[in-house]
């Protein structure tokens, strides 16, 4: 109906494949997601770049390795906060900004107590370039 017309809607792409490793696209959130060791990555846009499983295994590297002090930056930016810190969890890796700068994007949530508040913790390099909290 003018002035009104509907977005085509395109048909997911299909799900990608390579040995042991799988990623399937969301259309809700239109990004890429998959798992591996029990931590889910995402990937935004419709081509998924297979290098992506790399990437994502350098950053369980980097992320267990970083521990301490990741959970150190999520717990000063949870201070003063009516969250439940003890619920404080991974939620997901972004990997958006690996190609370009590098960065791996850990996204942190907790229980009802968290509302819709979140913790990032940017990661490049092997260390901690940045954290913040917000919702």
């Amino acid at each position: 109906m003018w002035p009104f017309r509907k977005k085509p809607v395109l048909p997911p792409p299909p799900d990608v494949i390579m040995g042991d490793d799988w990623a399937k696209y969301s259309t809700t959130l239109e990004e890429w997601e998959f798992e591996l060791d029990g931590t889910e990555f995402t990937l935004s846009g419709r081509e998924f770049d297979p290098q992506a499983f790399e990437w994502a295994r350098t950053a369980l590297v980097d992320m267990r390795r970083l521990l301490p002090e990741i959970d150190r930056e999520v717990l000063k930016n949870l201070d003063g906060d009516s969250c439940d810190v003890s619920t404080r969890e991974l939620l997901s890796v972004s990997l958006d900004d690996y190609a370009s700068k590098g960065e791996i994007n850990l996204a942190f949530t907790g229980d009802d107590s968290w509302g819709d508040f979140g913790v990032n913790v940017i990661l490049a390099g092997g260390k901690i370039v940045d954290a913040y909290g917000g919702d």
